[in-house]
């Protein structure tokens, strides 16, 4: 708690020195007459004793929202000294505003219990995990305020606007839980694989009976069975270029979001890495919960940014990409660590492939400088495309207007396209 002299009283010191100073230069005592009144005012708020500390807490209706809903909730203030003139600022994070008045005079008695009703408009998703509220008191003379910080309990978990998607990069290869995907291999299912003649042990159920009248033997049906896919989503946020929220970053956090709900609504696991200044991650799983797991962690993502010459290399715990697992990134590839890794894992026989959220459209073009350093750094960036695309490795722009069901379709068809090798 800190204290600070109001206007009032510092007026009243300076119109005190005022009448000592002229009553000593004119050797007459009329001026500190007229300047006692403001000594006493003085004399009062340096004497006035320092209230005892304020309490508040903050009631929210619900701690998750999704952006663009508006949350109500309930601030409580107390104080065992009284306050003859209080103003309270609830001070909101980014991503959050206040729609009330914030600042509000009150008049509290000791021991009194104020609530006030608050309404929070969330514009962007992200973790709030605390709120401030500054609080300022006067006394009844107006002559000191004192100011105290508090940290609020109250949690907000904003989540971001997913969008839905119908188009998925499928993996080469399946796991062995059920799920809707079309295995390679045969066995029980639904989808038919081929025909093949008859052998002794072959349930009757399988017999195909038109097939078997056209040949004149007995053919049975082979058939794929249905197998679910792991996915590990990995997502880079060492760099960011946007001076705003929406950026390299806010895209990918939003494609992350939109393509586990996507994964795990078909009954596929799905796991997250984050990288940046430290390895954040889970592991692959299914269900309903974890889609709260992974946007949980998406809302605490926030760009680490890397110190020049810093080349430290990180690496990823054991056992965290299960066999067989599609590797998928999200990354503006800004960072030689994050293509070094992609590499890696491409080399180590995983499934690899990379949506590349385009950083050049959040970049300011000031003078042909510029516009000449962005055209070579869109060479380079082709150049580190082929490089990838080289090692079986899919990379697609994603630039900022355009759809991700699009970039996840072009990516797709380079993957059905492309020669996979294999180690």
């Amino acid at each position: 708690m800190s204290r600070k002299a109001t206007p009032r009283l510092r007026a009243a010191l300076w119109l005190t020195a005022v009448g000592i100073v002229a009553s000593l230069a004119a050797g007459r005592p009329e001026p500190v007459a007229v300047a006692a009144p403001f000594a006493l005012l003085a004399v009062a708020g340096l004497a006035e004793r320092r209230p005892r500390p304020f309490e508040a807490s903050l009631r929210l209706e619900r701690e998750r929202a999704h952006e663009g809903e508006r949350i109500h909730g309930e601030l409580e203030l107390s104080s065992a000294s009284a306050s003859d003139r209080l103003e309270a600022v609830l001070d909101v994070a980014a991503g959050v505003v206040l729609e009330q008045e914030q600042n509000r005079a009150l008049t509290l008695q000791p021991g009194e219990r104020r609530t006030l009703d608050v309404a929070l408009r969330c514009d962007h998703w992200g973790a709030q995990t605390g709120l401030h509220l500054r609080v300022r008191r006067y006394d009844r003379l107006r002559l000191v305020a004192d100011e105290q910080d508090l940290m609020l309990d109250a949690q907000l978990r904003i989540y971001p606007h997913i969008d839905a998607l119908r188009a998925l990069a499928r993996p080469f290869e399946t796991q062995a839980a059920v799920g809707d995907q079309v295995a390679r291999v045969k066995g029980d299912g639904i989808e038919l694989a081929e025909l093949r003649p008859f052998v002794p042990g072959d349930e009757l159920r399988r017999v195909n009976w038109r097939a078997s009248a056209r040949t004149g033997e007995l053919v049975v049906n082979q058939h794929h069975p249905e197998r679910n896919t792991a996915v590990l989503l990995f997502l880079d946020t060492f760099a960011e270029v946007a001076k705003t929220s929406i950026g390299p970053l806010d895209q990918s956090v939003r494609a992350a979001a939109a393509l586990a709900q996507r994964y795990l609504a078909r009954r596929d696991r799905v796991g997250l890495m984050v990288v940046g200044g430290r390895v954040r991650w889970l592991r692959p799983a299914s269900g309903a919960a974890q889609v709260h797991r992974i946007v949980d962690t998406l809302l605490e993502a926030r760009a680490t940014g890397s110190r020049p010459g810093d080349e430290t290399t990180f690496a990823f715990p054991d056992r965290t990409i299960p066999p067989r697992a599609l590797v998928l990134a999200l990354s503006p590839l800004l960072e030689e660590r994050i293509v070094h890794k992609l590499v890696e894992l491409r080399g180590r026989g995983f499934d690899v492939a990379v949506v590349e959220v385009s950083p050049l459209p959040f970049l300011e073009i000031l003078g042909e400088k510029e516009e000449l350093a962005l055209r070579l750094l869109r060479l380079e960036r082709d150049l580190l495309r082929s490089r990838l695309r080289e090692r079986g490795i899919a990379v697609v722009e994603w630039t900022e207007g355009e759809s991700l069901e699009t970039a996840i379709r072009t990516t797709e068809e380079f993957r059905r396209r492309a020669r996979v090798v294999r180690s």
